[in-house]
């Protein structure tokens, strides 16, 4: 072993050969740390993504679910309307309403109430994907045109 020569480190982490001649590159612990650093930024970027896309997707689903809903509302000026129409479907979008009768009480902000109580009815619409959980549930009240 008199003849050989050893590899020794020299600054900056290169080394020098068996000839005199300087070894540079990385070591394969260096490459295999730096691949799983990757590979663990670019799972979670994938995650990111995915649960950005769902999110997208949920929120269109409600604003759909939304619209349905307000026409619902708007194609009824009375709870009385509504009874007549207690379900429906509208595209892939199902509906269900529920009317139940209650008396509001009418004020001005801040004041005592002063007249009798409104006949009302307590509205809450149900809007489901076909075969889904309800996406939407609105509660809301509508006047009656005569007291139940």
């Amino acid at each position: 072993m008199a003849g050989r020569r050893l590899a020794r480190p020299l600054a900056g982490g290169r080394r020098r050969g068996a000839h005199g001649r300087t070894l540079r590159g990385f070591s394969l612990l260096e490459a295999l740390v730096a691949m799983a650093i990757a590979s663990i930024a670019f799972a979670v970027l994938y995650r990111t993504v995915g649960q950005s896309s769902k999110n997208v997707v949920d929120v269109e689903a409600r604003v759909e679910a939304a619209l349905v809903a307000r026409s619902i509302l708007a194609s009824a000026t009375f709870a009385e309307d509504l009874v007549r129409q207690s379900s429906g479907q509208s595209g892939v979008w199902h509906w269900a309403v529920q009317v139940a009768p209650e008396q509001i009480a009418v004020t001005e902000t801040g004041e005592r109430p002063n007249t009798a109580p409104m006949p009302a009815a307590r509205v809450v619409i149900n809007v489901a994907r076909e075969g889904g959980p309800p996406v939407l549930t609105w509660t809301t009240w509508k006047p009656y045109r005569a007291a139940p």
